[in-house]
């Protein structure tokens, strides 16, 4: 294949956001926005703007996913699954199974507002803690 015009759908891995930090142990621990960059957001949105998009977000953290909901064909939370098992479930052959353990928020701000010491005080998160997956198919977020 030339070019990603040709393609039938993509499938586009990535982690949660993170800002690097100095330090022993801050090196160890993601931290900072949940937010993904405007330049990586851009370069995101291209696959998605000519073929069906599946993303899947490596959660080691959470995140704020809302302009790839927008955009994808298929949203997957995952938590280091091999290559192989992510296309699999992009592409409906194998079953994706499991709950969200953290809210994922609907921005940045949403998390700011809530307390930090009070569980699940995210305001309208887009998935709630629990979030079951749901089976794919066109519109449908994992």
């Amino acid at each position: 294949m030339e070019s990603q015009e040709e393609a039938d759908a993509a499938v586009v891995r990535l982690q949660a956001p993170y800002e690097q930090r100095e330090g022993m142990l801050e090196r160890h621990f993601h931290c900072g926005s949940l937010e993904f960059p405007e330049e990586e957001m851009r370069c995101l949105r291209a696959p998605a703007a000519t073929v069906p998009t599946a993303f899947a977000v490596y959660l080691d953290r959470p995140a704020v996913p809302t302009p790839l909901a927008d955009r994808a064909a298929l949203l997957i939370g995952e938590f280091g699954a091999r290559d192989d098992v992510v296309l699999d479930a992009a592409l409906g052959r194998t079953a994706m199974e499991g709950v969200l353990p953290f809210d994922l928020p609907l921005s940045m701000a949403a998390t700011e507002d809530a307390r930090e010491d009070v569980p699940f005080d995210t305001a309208a998160p887009l998935f709630r803690c629990g979030h079951p997956h749901a089976p794919p198919g066109p519109g449908k977020r994992t």
